[in-house]
């Protein structure tokens, strides 16, 4: 029998091909290897009628083919643009998708994908709390809407737990690249000197996490014992070139990439979008390192039981008793010392940290409920779904969902 030919993979002529352009930030690069991530996802299942063109910096290697007001092709992916670029792109009917919380003009000339700045705000300030701490500062960039939408979510979240909000504004983007750090070292110093201690600082982004760490050994002010220090984006160089290394709250790249190259092709195809259609993204979970570790609290019994708390969490059966013994306090002093350092009861912050936990298999992992449970010190699948929604008025699935909607 002679050999079966193998049947050819059937493959768009060139001229059919949909030519989509992709611009992101060179300072970014864990940002754009995620992003690019999706977009691969997103090319393989649409196999070879999208043709990706990416200005790729090469040291000069490559001759440069820059994505301006100029280019010609079917859609862009952006992470900002101008208003300059935005008239150029619509006159000539290029679909386009910004990947930026920012726009140049008075409303949004593209549709948007962008992460859940409220998420993240919430998530924030749910974890520099769980530390047991009462002050929150927020490192705030004014001239930037994603950061506005930041800080009124971890504002709102800080005020509703009885916590204290501080705000420190850094106008980075008004000043010039030659003199910016001098200026951004000037404006930081003062506020974050002034803290009280302990304090729990939020940072708009890596990048200025890492900048007020750095401020925080200058000024010999201890991390994370007396200000715990948090990011956002988890960018792998910036996290960890930090001393200690920096916690931060993961930017979901791949998600994105992938849903907004969904949402473009959608528009190449014909689909109208409106410019003020936003689809906003969880954010990927938060990495705990050492920024966010032990905190020195007021009262020593206080500290020693969170800090036992944090290391013990989802033992089965962990309880105020317990707790008591550890610190060696009665049940009642113990009781008096928490309300006193934390507005809650021993009982209370053991279930917010157990939910805390909880919440964060659901948010990062595939996990069953039987997995959970048992990762968790729980009973098993019923008594986590129990627990869940009494003390957040969703079940389980719910919070799943709302993590990959």
């Amino acid at each position: 029998m002679p050999a079966r030919k193998k049947a050819a993979v059937s493959e768009a002529p060139l001229s059919k091909r949909l030519r989509l352009g992709v611009r992101l930030p060179e300072w970014a690069t864990g940002f754009v290897f995620r992003v690019f991530e999706g977009l691969i996802d997103f090319q393989r299942s649409h196999g070879s009628f999208v043709e990706m063109h990416f200005d790729q910096p090469s040291g000069g290697d490559l001759p440069a083919a820059p994505i301006d007001e100029y280019w010609e092709g079917d859609g862009l992916l952006v992470f900002r643009y101008t208003a300059a670029e935005a008239a150029a792109w619509r006159s000539r009917g290029i679909a386009v998708v910004n990947l930026s919380a920012e726009f140049p003009g008075e409303e949004a000339e593209f549709p948007r994908v962008t992460m859940d700045n409220v998420r993240v705000g919430r998530l924030a300030a749910e974890h520099l709390a769980s530390l047991g701490l009462r002050d929150f500062a927020y490192v705030h960039e004014s001239t930037r809407h994603y950061s506005l939408e930041r800080l009124e979510a971890f504002k709102a979240a800080v005020e509703e737990s009885g916590g204290r909000f501080h705000r420190i504004d850094v106008p980075v983007s008004n000043y010039p690249l030659g003199s910016r750090p001098q200026k951004i070292e000037r404006c930081l110093s003062v506020p974050i000197a002034a803290l009280p201690k302990p304090c729990g600082v939020f940072c708009k982004d890596d990048i200025m996490g890492v900048w007020v760490m750095r401020l925080l050994k200058t000024l010999g002010i201890r991390c994370p014992e007396e200000i715990p220090v948090l990011g956002v984006s988890d960018d792998v160089v910036f996290c960890h070139t930090t001393v200690p290394a920096m916690s931060s709250i993961s930017y979901p790249g791949r998600r994105i990439g992938r849903a907004a190259a969904e949402l473009l092709h959608r528009m190449m195809d014909g689909e109208k979008i409106p410019p003020r259609h936003r689809l906003v993204v969880p954010p990927a979970g938060l990495s705990r390192r050492e920024s966010t570790g032990r905190v020195i609290l007021s009262d020593p019994v206080v500290t020693r039981a969170l800090d036992h708390l944090r290391e013990n969490i989802m033992q089965k059966g962990i309880s105020v008793d317990m707790l008591a013994r550890r610190t060696g306090v009665s049940r009642e002093l113990l009781r008096q010392k928490f309300h006193a350092a934390l507005g809650r009861s021993p009982k209370e912050e053991i279930e917010r940290l157990r939910c805390l936990r909880v919440c964060d298999y659901l948010h990062r992992t595939n996990y069953t409920l039987e997995s959970i449970a048992e990762e968790c010190g729980f009973s098993g699948p019923d008594d986590v779904c129990r627990f869940i929604k009494r003390m957040t008025g969703k079940t389980p699935g719910k919070i799943r969902s709302e993590t990959k909607a």
